[in-house]
């Protein structure tokens, strides 16, 4: 509809917080200050353990990748062998203080 006003949504949004509030209020529930930097009990990244399962998974693999390392492949040629990433050998290595011997 031209001419017509509409709603401006932020104040809609604001009234229906404020309303939320006070009915909490008036129900008896109380306001909690959190200081500041406090927060959940929830991982820093999100609320998944993802992050640990691929640390696991590459525990796992380390002493493969330890042993081929010895061995003297580089991280590409372990990758190849074992059907993984490259930069996941590298970060492997990395994490369980693995060196790669210099090409002979």
């Amino acid at each position: 509809m031209i001419g017509g006003s509409v709603p401006d949504q932020h104040k809609q949004a604001i009234a229906q917080l404020a309303a939320q509030t006070d009915h909490s209020l008036a129900t008896g529930h109380r306001v909690q200050h959190i200081e500041q930097g406090v927060s959940a009990n929830a991982p820093l990244l999100g609320t998944t353990n993802h992050l640990e399962t691929l640390k696991a998974k590459r525990a796992k693999r380390a002493p493969r990748i330890r042993a081929l390392a010895e061995a003297g492949l580089n991280a590409r040629q372990i990758g190849m062998k074992i059907a993984i990433d490259t930069r996941t050998v590298a970060l492997t290595a990395r994490e369980h203080g693995i060196t790669f011997t210099a090409a002979k």
